[in-house]
């Protein structure tokens, strides 16, 4: 039996009680005890603790002595210091009932004992590392062993993800672990990723590595440039096709309405031009189709051809990267929206029995910047707001990445189950994760400002209770590195002031080569810069009866002109 760390002093409230302990290191904020109730070990969380005993203020007066000489000096102990600890009860594990919290805080007197590796890990994981649907993120942050942090994968992709965090506080790291766990033979995940920063090509060394493969199981990871992500025209719903075109009036509307749904199912751009000009040969009709030119004909990522197919993109076992950093705001938006309602639709295509265009599997999307595509104003507002209530019903999860919770849209952001919140110090963001993520208590959120690079609050309905962590270190390289700008310029100069010195000390036909062009540089300079000043004196000469002549260029009698002309000039 272990041995205790502290007695319960009183409770406070339904969910929080106070005990006294004299432990000076191990019982941080944050750490987790328990103690017994019926035979069961109830889990609670350290909040807060404060000294039960503390110096007289006039001990306290001189910075240069301590106050315990002080004491010691009137013979007063102080040996054992106690402290007053607040927690808060999270509840305890049972096999049939699961997590459960027991809404009752301990009696005054009863032991509280310090919760080790295996009772964390059994009352607050719902998986244990290398289980199939497991995720290993990361390990507890406040401990000096290392406790796996395991996340339920079949929760996080069916009941959606966001992880939320300050420009580098590791968040594009973070969705990099979780997608090597995907990918790990116990998951075989069919995973998009819309990358907008191109950070996420290097996970395609994963292919290579002994810890992604079994004996019948290797990874596949495919990286999509610019010019392989496109958009057939004909894939475009109407809505999309009027948000791409701008200012249009009413008249506009109406006619390409009617134009396209003249349309064929699958036409071209100038078919559609074709039938708006068939149908009104005016300004208006004139002015819809240079729009159409300009902003269909002319966007990279629509084509009148060229067809994506989604299981070239998802499949188990396969991890496809669409790198979207050579797209503009309008593009990256537009593809998202085509994309993710052509992956809806095959998932609800498949679950309902339909023919056409299905995917007969789950599939999970990683969506980087997700304030650009989950706002109210982006194209893709609508699809995502719809996947994000409705995907769970059919298989299709996402986990949304961003630096700005508060751009995205609330109801987007309370749709996503399991929530991972690291570093945020904006305070419109500290308020919009309040509001938004109800699994996180106050004190919790109160941690926020002060985490690391690294750090994490992990919350929702994939882990049992929300546990602090630190992130895992990743298996594959993270393409999303800070630049070292003083290492670079220091590299850089390094290497010019080499090729410096290499140069100058060349002999031979090479090095006198270098010294004669140098001279003649310097001399075509000198003579550039004579002739220059002899132009501004002749117009000088014009105004102050010393006019220079072609002649003089170059003498000496002719720099004299030159140099009381120009004394007369600046003078005046």
């Amino acid at each position: 039996m272990p041995q205790p760390v502290g007695t319960v002093r009183s409770p406070e409230g339904t969910y929080e009680f106070t005990f006294v302990t004299s432990d000076e290191k191990k019982l941080k904020s944050g750490e987790f005890v328990y103690y017994i109730l019926d035979g069961k070990k109830v889990m609670c969380r350290i909040v807060k603790r404060k000294p039960l005993r503390t110096y007289p203020d006039s001990f306290l007066s001189s910075p240069t002595i301590h106050p315990s000489k002080i004491l010691k000096a009137l013979g007063i102990n102080n040996d054992t210091q106690l402290f007053e600890v607040k927690a808060c009860v999270m509840g305890y594990y049972d096999k049939k009932l699961g997590f459960v919290n027991p809404r009752i805080p301990p009696p005054p007197g009863e032991p509280v004992y310090l919760a080790e590796s295996d009772v964390i890990q059994e009352t607050l994981m719902k998986k244990r590392v290398g289980e199939i649907g497991s995720l290993h993120v990361g390990y507890l942050l406040n401990r000096d062993e290392d406790v796996p942090v395991v996340l339920d994968a079949s929760l996080i992709t069916s009941e959606h993800l966001c992880i939320l965090a300050s420009t580098g506080s590791g968040k594009s790291y973070l969705s990099g672990v979780i997608a090597e766990e995907l990918m790990k033979p116990y998951n075989r995940a069919a995973v998009l990723v819309l990358d907008p920063h191109g950070e996420y090509h290097t996970l395609k060394e994963m292919e290579g590595m002994d810890e992604f493969c079994s004996d019948n199981y290797r990874p596949r990871v495919r990286v999509f440039g610019k010019d392989e992500v496109k958009i057939r025209l004909c894939e475009l719903e109407y809505s999309e096709l009027v948000g791409i075109l701008p200012n249009l009036s009413d008249k506009m509307e109406a006619l390409l309405k009617n134009a396209y749904e003249n349309m064929p199912e699958k036409f071209t751009s100038q078919q559609l031009i074709d039938e708006i000009m068939r149908m009104d040969d005016s300004y208006t009709s004139r002015a819809l189709v240079w729009r159409i030119r300009r902003y269909i004909q002319g966007m990279d990522v629509i084509d009148d051809y060229i067809h994506m197919e989604l299981k070239d993109l998802l499949r188990p076992g396969q991890l496809s990267v669409l790198q979207l950093y050579e797209m503009s705001d309008l593009e990256q938006q537009v593809l998202a929206s085509v994309l993710l309602n052509r992956i809806l639709n095959a998932r609800i295509a498949a679950e309902k029995g339909k023919t056409g265009e299905v995917l007969e599997y789950p599939v999970f999307i990683i969506v980087e910047e997700a304030h650009r595509f989950a706002s109210r104003d982006a194209r893709s507002y609508d699809v995502m707001r719809t996947i994000l209530a409705e995907g769970r019903k059919f298989g299709v999860g996402v986990c949304l990445i961003s630096q700005r919770p508060s751009k995205i849209d609330p109801d987007i952001l309370s749709q996503c189950m399991t929530q991972v919140v690291m570093r945020i110090v904006n305070p419109a963001d500290q308020e919009n994760v309040r509001s938004s993520v109800e699994s996180i208590g106050r004190d919790l959120l109160d941690e926020l400002p002060g985490l690391t690079k690294g750090q994490a609050v992990v919350a929702g309905v994939s882990i049992n209770a929300p546990v602090l962590m630190r992130v895992r270190e990743r298996l594959t390289s993270h393409g999303g590195v800070s630049r070292d700008a003083p290492g670079e310029w220091m590299r850089w100069t390094s290497l010019m002031d080499g090729a410096v010195s290499v140069s100058s000390g060349f002999t031979g036909k090479a090095g006198n080569y270098s010294k004669e062009k140098d001279k003649k540089e310097k001399d075509k300079a000198e003579k550039d810069e004579k002739i220059e000043t002899g132009k501004e004196i002749e117009k000088v000469g014009k105004t102050g009866k010393a006019e220079k002549t072609g002649k003089s260029r170059g003498t000496k009698k002719g720099l004299k002109i030159k140099q009381k002309n120009a004394r007369l000039f600046w003078e005046e």
